[in-house]
């Protein structure tokens, strides 16, 4: 029954961190692809 409870709490907060940690890597992404863009064109 604990976990029962404990569930909606968790998940409540899991969400927004799993949100933001997709935004983050998204945009890791594009500043990696950005600076390998831009290496390329220097070269």
């Amino acid at each position: 029954m604990t976990t029962i409870t404990m569930t909606p709490p968790t998940t409540a907060a899991v969400t927004p961190v799993v949100g933001g940690v997709r935004f983050l890597g998204h945009f890791l992404a594009a500043l990696v692809g950005v600076a390998f863009l831009g290496r390329d064109l220097e070269h």
